[in-house]
C-alpha cells in the first residue's frame, strides 16, 4: 500500500535563544500529474528563515506511471538563525509549486534564579 500518516505537524516553534537546531524534520509533498506532464520532475526544496536561505537542495518526484507522486525528505540538523517565518518551498525552476510556513517565536531567555538553601553559611 502506498499510504502515509503524518503526526506532529509543525505550525509554530518557540525557542529561548538563537540560533536553534531542529535535530530532525521531515518534509512531505504530494504531487498530482496531468496527462502531458513528465514521468519524473526534478524540483528544488528551499528553506528560508526571514530573508536568509538555510537550505537549498534537489528533490525528485517520480510518478512511476501513477497520477500521484509522494515525496518524504528527512532533514537532520536544520539550523534556524532567528525568529520570524521559516518557509519551506518546493519549486520547479523559478515556479513555486507548494510551500509551508512555520512561525518561529522568541520566548525570551529562561529565568536564571539563584538557589537559596536554608541554613547555608554565606562564603566571604
Amino acid at each position: 500500500m502506498n499510504t502515509l500518516s503524518a503526526f506532529h505537524v509543525l505550525e509554530q516553534l518557540s525557542a529561548p535563544s538563537f540560533p536553534v537546531v531542529l535535530p530532525r524534520i521531515s518534509v512531505i509533498g504530494l504531487f498530482v500529474r496531468e496527462e502531458l506532464d513528465p514521468e519524473t520532475l526534478q524540483l528544488q526544496l528551499k528553506v528560508v528563515s526571514g530573508a536568509q536561505e538555510v537550505f537549498d537542495g534537489p528533490v525528485t518526484a517520480s510518478f512511476q506511471q501513477q497520477p500521484v507522486a509522494r515525496i518524504i525528505l528527512e532533514m537532520h540538523g536544520l539550523v534556524i538563525p532567528g525568529p520570524g517565518d521559516l518557509s519551506f518551498l518546493i519549486t520547479d525552476g523559478d515556479s513555486p509549486l507548494c510551500s509551508w510556513v512555520v512561525a518561529v517565536n522568541h520566548i525570551g531567555n529562561p529565568d536564571m534564579q539563584q538557589l537559596h538553601f536554608p541554613g547555608a553559611i554565606p562564603i566571604q
